[in-house]
């Protein structure tokens, strides 16, 4: 079945116009919810990630002091250590805010047995074990000290001789309620939904208050926080879109730098995309209105244009089959309404066209009609170029003489004109195109012979023509009537011929230039002569007499034209030389 065929013209306009507005709306409307979506996302990542770094900043800068007399005590046991400077630099990070206390610890004596020796039995005896440097092993999660009651996190640095042995460790105690103070007493903490999670285990350090009870992030199965636990443990910073469109919920996060943790914030997508839904059920319901009132306005126009072409189809069949019907009333002038028009006219020139063919459609030569036939083109639809002769023949001042006969007498005449010449158009081979009035167009085409004989025989049809007229005048006289003059025109030249019309109604016929300007030429005889172009005078010359010959201004054509004016061949014709 064809996707495209419809049954109606308002369900084809219908989806034919309605459609497209359907889809650039759609188009539209998702390229700019997108567009803002990323906007209003790129605003919020803007801003959460500002109060990420920012409180990722104010812990390590807590951290920035203890850290930093820890890489000095490190640097300072190459060779022999220097015991008074290790102790100054202990007794410092034990001063320092926040911190609990220092341990140092030694894997070996200072006799070189094994055993282990806390910093107080070290410096008790004034000595330090030498060692080459410090490295940072682990920073334990939070846990209570039960010496404060209170929250603790430890940063253990192992001590390691040149040959990269352990041989003790420096471990300082950090209240984490301190670490934290910074964060926890800022007000967006306190409202947003965050925490601050173990990079590898997703283990939940601390929660803000709508969080708390949470321990893990992904206990839930949540998407968003299973892409979470991915993204924190890859990258430093970002934000990830949970499922939906809005996004359900949002997270944010930011790595600390010294503690293998990320804080982490949540925030609901409706929230942050609450113009943009907004915007988007706005345009939703203009959008439906707007294609509701494209609907309304096909409709109401739609059902006026089918009325009118329903008429036109049925008086279509009715023409079809052989009648006419009546006329289809014209209700606009749009397209539709000169549709309406047009086929009134159309109609209103078949009936006439009818009329000419059953009155004249007869005055064809038998014999040249079944010549015509036997061409294969002859019968079809279309046309071809070729040279052939044109002749059109008008009766002068006949429409004065018209006005003072009456009907019946100014019809009698012309009656007994087209008698008079139609038999001789017939005897010469020629083809009668049309009748205009008092005036007929006839054409001479070459079939059996070349364009030259051709072109005579459509010169002696006009030399009988105006031969016959003297008979016809002399019958009109005895009937009391006037008399007629005729001038006639004769060219030659390239035109389209074939049959005009349509399967059901079609004419053998010509068209193109030449025909106006035989028809300009014959304007320019006067009555009883036969003026001639030069191609025509030059086929036939040596069969003819000239009378005139003169230059004329022809309509259409670009320069004066030369026209003669011809007699047929006297026995010693005089020949005017050109």
């Amino acid at each position: 079945m064809n996707p495209y065929h419809f049954k109606t013209l308002r369900a084809r306009l219908t989806v034919l116009l309605v459609t497209p507005v359907v889809l650039i709306l759609m188009v539209a409307g998702i390229s700019g919810f997108l567009y803002v979506r990323d906007i209003l996302l790129d605003q919020w990542n803007q801003g959460v990630m500002l109060k990420l770094e920012r409180a990722t900043h104010e812990i390590d800068m807590r951290l920035a002091r203890p850290v930093e007399l820890m890489e000095m005590f490190s640097k300072s046991g190459a060779d022999r250590p220097d015991a008074s400077l290790l102790e100054a630099i202990v007794r410092e990070m034990e001063t320092l805010q926040g911190v609990v206390r220092t341990n140092v610890n030694w894997h070996f004596s200072a006799t070189g047995g094994r055993g282990r020796e806390n910093r107080n039995a070290a410096t008790d005896r004034g000595r330090f074990i030498r060692f080459q440097r410090g490295a940072f092993t682990k920073i334990s999660p939070p846990k209570v000290d039960s010496t404060i009651d209170e929250m603790t996190v430890s940063i253990t640095m192992v001590l390691l001789d040149t040959y990269d042995t352990p041989v003790g460790n420096l471990e300082i105690v950090l209240k984490f309620d301190y670490l934290v103070a910074d964060i926890t007493t800022n007000v967006w903490w306190q409202t947003a939904v965050a925490c601050i999670a173990d990079r590898t285990t997703g283990k939940i350090i601390l929660t803000s208050a709508p969080m708390q009870g949470r321990e893990t992030l992904g206990e839930t199965d949540d998407p968003l926080e299973a892409r979470l636990l991915e993204e924190i443990d890859r990258k430093s910073a970002g934000t990830i879109l949970g499922p939906g469109l809005p996004p359900e919920r949002v997270a944010g996060y930011h790595r600390l730098e010294v503690f293998p943790w990320s804080l982490v914030v949540f925030a609901d997508g409706k929230s942050i995309l609450a113009p943009i839904i907004n915007f988007r059920n706005g345009f939703i319901i203009g959008a439906t209105i707007l294609i509701l009132l494209v609907y309304g306005i096909i409709r109401l126009n739609v059902d006026r244009m089918s009325g009118t072409i329903r008429s036109l189809s049925r008086q279509a069949e009715m023409l079809a089959a052989g009648g006419y019907g009546e006329k289809i009333p014209v209700h606009a002038h749009d397209e539709i309404g000169r549709l309406a028009e047009s086929f009134n006219t159309m109609v209103d020139g078949l009936r006439e066209r009818d009329a000419i063919r059953n009155t004249f459609g007869l005055y064809v030569d038998p014999a040249f009609a079944r010549a015509l036939l036997k061409k294969p083109e002859t019968g079809r639809l279309g046309g071809r170029r070729q040279e052939v002769a044109i002749l059109m023949a008008d009766i002068r001042g006949f429409t004065p003489m018209a006005e003072f006969l009456s009907p019946e007498k100014t019809i009698d005449v012309l009656n007994r004109y087209f008698s008079a010449i139609i038999p001789l158009v017939q005897k010469h081979g020629g083809i009668i195109v049309d009748f205009v009035g008092d005036a007929i167009l006839v054409f001479f085409e070459p079939i059996d012979d070349a364009l030259p004989a051709t072109a005579h025989r459509c010169v002696r049809c006009a030399f009988d023509m105006h031969a016959a007229m003297g008979i016809l005048n002399r019958q009109l006289e005895a009937l009391d009537l006037p008399v007629l003059n005729m001038g006639i025109g004769v060219n030659s030249g390239p035109v389209v011929v074939g049959n005009i019309g349509s399967e059901k109604r079609k004419k053998y016929g010509i068209v193109g230039s030449a025909v106006n300007t035989t028809q300009r030429i014959q304007g320019q005889s006067d009555a009883g002569e036969v003026v001639v172009s030069r191609s025509v005078f030059d086929m036939v010359t040596s069969r003819i007499t000239v009378t005139r010959r003169f230059t004329a201004s022809l309509k259409g054509a670009p320069s004066p034209v030369r026209l003669y004016a011809i007699a047929p061949a006297q026995p010693k014709p005089t020949r005017i030389k050109d």
